[in-house]
């Protein structure tokens, strides 16, 4: 059977931002937790991110340009990301309070540490939820972004149930209460010979539970791009590319009080979410690549060189789904089992 949801997804009108531009619906479920969220559409006629001037950029909350001579191979990938993304558009809003991602979960082997703050790597970690790599920041050198990009895996049912993958980026969930992450859900249900699924963008900023992003277009083999940079503890703003299709879309995110980034972690991950409570079975999706894996704060850039790989676990301590680091920057995360 399909996934009851407890709450209907909730949306509210839209409204009018600086200059006209027309800003995201914010569910009323969203906001009366305190989050304020603000979506930005359509760049301005004629507006060429390529040629645009830093203070242009930031204007639009387009990510900035990095220096070409001190930042080559960043230069490249934004001029990639940016340059493949032809339509940006104002997000629109669900809020499914009843799917919640959230901080790392210690495995059940015993084999996760827990990091020191001066500690970089941790080896052999183990999360019932989470499946990945995780990058520590040195010390006082607080990460406040991270990016890269995967394809979106098509969602098989191993048998009957209900069964979901999500696959993101993000800062803070490992030894924090925290987590800001944004990604893409890949969900399925299968009962006897009907199958439905489901494959959409999201955020969260835990606790918030699960934001849809409904009206950006994805489906299974799309190659997806997330920027999550931090200006504050407290602010964010995340763009979405999906490089195939060349649309995109950005938004801010302030979060309320007594929710706060302290940048000690930033991750490439898969993950089983919860859903009504409970631990979800893991969608088979075979194989999720992340590549162009980065990260950093405004001292320091780091990728996945020093990065501590998570394997998730489930019943009776089953290897569910295993990461392997290709190279510095490429991450490929492996299915095993369901539960």
């Amino acid at each position: 059977m399909a996934t009851k949801r407890t709450r209907k997804p909730q949306k509210s009108g839209s409204v009018k931002g600086p200059r006209g531009q027309q800003m995201a619906p914010v569910p009323s479920t969203l906001t009366s937790k305190g989050f304020r969220v603000k979506g930005f559409g359509a760049l301005p006629e004629g507006f060429n991110p390529l040629t645009a001037t830093p203070r242009q950029l930031a204007a639009n909350r387009l990510p900035r340009r990095p220096d070409t001579r001190t930042e080559p191979g960043l230069a490249q990938l934004w001029e990639r990301v940016v340059g493949r993304t032809r339509l940006w558009i104002a997000p629109e809003f669900e809020h499914h309070e009843n799917i919640t991602h959230g901080p790392m979960r210690q495995g059940g082997t015993g084999r996760a540490k827990r990091a020191k703050a001066a500690q970089r790597l941790v080896s052999n970690a183990t999360s019932s939820n989470w499946s990945g790599a995780a990058v520590f920041a040195p010390t006082n050198k607080p990460y406040r972004f991270v990016g890269g990009q995967w394809t979106v895996p098509s969602p098989n049912a191993p048998s009957d149930g209900s069964f979901f993958a999500s696959e993101w980026v993000g800062i803070d969930g490992w030894n924090s209460s925290d987590v800001l992450q944004a990604g893409t859900e890949t969900q399925i249900t299968k009962i006897l010979f009907i199958t439905a699924k489901q494959v959409y963008a999201w955020w969260e900023w835990f606790p918030a539970g699960e934001v849809k992003i409904s009206n950006l277009p994805v489906s299974p083999g799309d190659v997806m791009y997330c920027l999550i940079c931090a200006d504050s503890t407290t602010h964010a703003t995340v763009s979405f590319s999906n490089q195939s299709t060349g649309v995109g879309t950005r938004f801010d995110i302030t979060a309320p009080s007594r929710t706060a980034l302290t940048g000690n972690v930033a991750e490439w991950i898969v993950e089983r979410p919860t859903v009504n409570g409970s631990i979800a079975n893991l969608t088979d999706y075979a194989a999720c690549y992340f590549d162009e894996c980065i990260t950093g704060g405004s001292l320091n850039i780091d990728n996945l060189a020093a990065a501590s790989l998570i394997t998730m676990t489930g019943a009776g301590n089953a290897d569910l789904s295993e990461p392997v680091k290709e190279n510095d920057s490429v991450l490929k995360v492996n299915w095993r089992k369901a539960n």
